[in-house]
């Protein structure tokens, strides 16, 4: 179900998108001559005024053709004064800039509602029971299993997690006798020690994860909700914050390593990008968890990402497109300066093999991403 809930989610936000442009456009007075879904062959179209709305074959992305992006398209006379190209530059950069914009829009909207009328759980009380073992851990090369009770260590009753944690960290590095209960009966496990590697922060000496009781999801309501997410310690400017990092370190040298590295070992790197089919593995992963407020994260985090990377300036990237208005208007207003009334218009033409590089690049980094996502899937990287 929450697969199918991913598709419609996409489809929902590339329409929005592409709606920020069309709306924009219209406001301004442009002419809008199509608004489509998808790319490639038409499934369905119809029209509405002076707009086809349609939908195309590959469910890629979506467009909206607004008449006289160039001047060097072959435009229709009558549509003078209505054209993209017409318009004052400021006008063009927020048509240029909303579907982006819409991006941020709908992330602060997920995050607002996430905890307005979802929440966080409210911790609850970790238990000594197994939840989850490191597959290569010493627990699990023990015999350790997830509803395994730890009642001992060496000898010395455990009847905490933190006096756990105090036990194994007197003896780090050791095997020692662990008794468990299983199915009502207590048994002993000789573990052999991990030396505390950190991992998350916390050191790891037996590779578990231990069960919570009694956690309970509180709403915040639509006031606190509002609070928190404008200024709190889960605010949308920190989300917006901790995305611009995680894309920083995906295309860092090191992230592109580890990711490359990714090819080849068993476990996936958290650090590397993700496709779309990642991203609803994930999605799909969390929803049959029930943890709905991850779901919502998620999707709040990957409009962040798409916003962010859409504005970059390379075409053919909305954030290329303004790159190009932003040239021209500062050659325009150095020709200016120099009493040349004429005004200077960048030939899209000449952009397209910058425009193609950048396809290809994406476009690798998408092909290797989905090959990952299907061998090692990505849901991994949260369990």
């Amino acid at each position: 179900m929450y697969i199918a809930i991913f598709v419609l989610a996409i489809a929902f936000f590339i329409m929005f998108h592409e709606f920020g442009h069309f709306a924009t456009a219209k406001l301004f007075g442009m002419k809008a001559e199509r608004f489509f879904l998808g790319f490639g062959p038409t499934l369905w179209s119809t029209h509405r005024g002076e707009t086809e709305y349609g939908v195309k074959a590959i469910p890629a992305g979506g467009f909206v053709k607004i008449s006289g992006m160039s001047p060097f398209e072959d435009n229709d006379p009558a549509d003078r004064g209505r054209l993209f190209y017409e318009q004052p530059a400021w006008k063009r950069l927020i048509v240029l800039s909303a579907g982006s914009a819409t991006h941020f829009v709908a992330a602060f909207l997920l995050l607002f509602a996430a905890l307005a009328f979802v929440g966080l759980p409210d911790g609850g009380e970790v238990t000594t029971v197994v939840d989850q073992l490191e597959p290569t851990g010493p627990a699990a090369e023990a015999g350790m299993q997830p509803g395994d009770e730890i009642v001992a260590i060496d000898g010395e009753a455990a009847g905490d997690t933190e006096t756990i944690r105090e036990l194994l960290a007197a003896r780090e590095g050791q095997t020692v006798p662990v008794s468990v209960v299983r199915d009502g009966t207590e048994r002993e496990l000789e573990v052999a020690l991990a030396s505390g590697q950190e991992q998350d922060g916390q050191p790891v000496y037996l590779g578990v994860a231990f069960s919570v009781v009694g956690s309970q999801t509180v709403p915040l309501g639509v006031a606190d909700g509002f609070r928190e997410v404008t200024r709190g310690e889960l605010s949308f400017g920190r989300l917006v914050s901790l995305s611009l990092q995680g894309i920083a370190q995906v295309f860092s040298p090191a992230g592109i390593a580890g990711w490359v590295d990714s090819f080849g070992a068993e476990e996936r790197s958290a650090e590397g990008p993700v496709s779309l089919v990642g991203a609803g593995q994930i999605v799909n992963a969390f929803g049959q968890s029930g943890d709905l407020f991850a779901v919502l994260l998620v999707f709040a985090q990957l409009n962040i990402v798409l916003g962010t990377l859409n504005m970059l300036p390379l075409p053919p990237l909305d954030g290329g497109h303004v790159a190009a208005l932003a040239v021209e208007e500062s050659v325009n207003g150095v020709r200016k300066l120099r009493g040349k009334r004429e005004r200077w218009l960048l030939d899209p033409a000449k952009l397209t093999p910058i425009a193609l590089a950048v396809i290809l690049f994406f476009g690798m980094i998408f092909m290797g991403a989905l090959y990952l996502d299907i061998v090692n899937p990505a849901s991994g990287i949260i369990e």
